[in-house]
């Protein structure tokens, strides 16, 4: 039996914390045996029309979507296709790290754990670069202060793999023995989603994942939406005139290498179809 649950002191918790980091809109739910049994929206979608959030408001869910990446890799462990403790190079022959004994030892179940032993890399920013490029906001995004040198954008696994492997770095300790977390290890995974399926790895979440699930508010590009509106705004933190504020960001950042790790959008808990077929 559901026992009922007086949730004014948590709305005005979440209210003040929104308030205090100017936080323009959020949606909170909590599901119990599988039912939504609280949904509330608090602030706007979009300020400057006093758009409300809604239970359907969609919203990017950055590094949720790994959750989904390892989904993926334990139906294709239960379809016989592969075991998470197989060795990541089996399916990534072109991946490589500067300790050949440490290369061999890296299993995808290492990948799932962020226990590869891969250290922080600036990777994720050079994945994100054409939509950053096009973005004058991007300059102000805290956490991204990073010297963007001569390095071209990474728009392929292949290429990822590259960039990792021209890294002068060492591994931060044996295989299963360091917790670091890896968004690289994360994207990899998609690879190897897209090459044991033959799949993309989008394609294969929507089919094996989202769809089953009934998850049809869930996309990971913001075109397949069509001309459905309940769609948050893009906002960026500006404090180039000595004050904090939030501004209206032009874009939604994607990555094509990276969406293993954290491209996909949704919502607390709607329900409306939309394209299912990628590319």
């Amino acid at each position: 039996m559901k026992k009922a649950v007086n949730f004014k002191a948590f709305e005005e918790t979440v209210q003040k914390l929104t308030e205090k980091h100017m936080i323009p809109g959020t949606s909170v739910a909590i599901a119990q045996e599988g039912e939504i049994v609280y949904h509330k929206g608090f602030g706007f979608r979009n300020v400057e029309d006093a758009l409300p959030v809604t239970e359907d408001t969609v919203f990017g869910i950055g590094s949720i979507t790994k959750s989904y990446s390892c989904v993926a890799i334990m139906q294709l462990q239960e379809a016989g296709k592969l075991n998470v403790h197989d060795p990541v190079i089996k399916y990534l022959p072109e991946f490589n790290v500067n300790n050949e004994e440490a290369l061999k030892q890296i299993t995808i179940h290492h990948f799932m754990t962020h226990s590869s032993g891969l250290p922080p890399m600036s990777s994720l920013v050079y994945a994100m670069k054409r939509s950053m490029d096009i973005d004058p906001s991007a300059q102000n995004y805290p956490g991204l202060k990073i010297e963007q040198e001569n390095y071209e954008p990474i728009d392929t696994y292949e290429q990822l793999m590259q960039f990792i492997a021209d890294q002068d770095f060492e591994l931060l300790g044996d295989p299963g023995t360091q917790f670091s977390y890896s968004n690289d290890a994360y994207a990899l995974l998609g690879t190897i989603i897209e090459r044991v399926s033959g799949k993309s790895y989008e394609q294969y979440v929507y089919d094996h994942i989202l769809s089953p699930c009934g998850m049809k508010y869930s996309c990971f590009m913001i075109e397949e939406y069509g001309d459905y509106e309940n769609i948050t705004t893009c906002y960026a933190e500006d404090s180039s005139e000595g004050t904090k504020r939030i501004i209206p960001a032009p874009i939604w950042w994607d990555a094509p290498s990276m969406r293993a790790a954290g491209f996909l959008k949704s919502t607390a808990g709607g329900h409306v179809k939309v394209r299912r077929n990628f590319p």
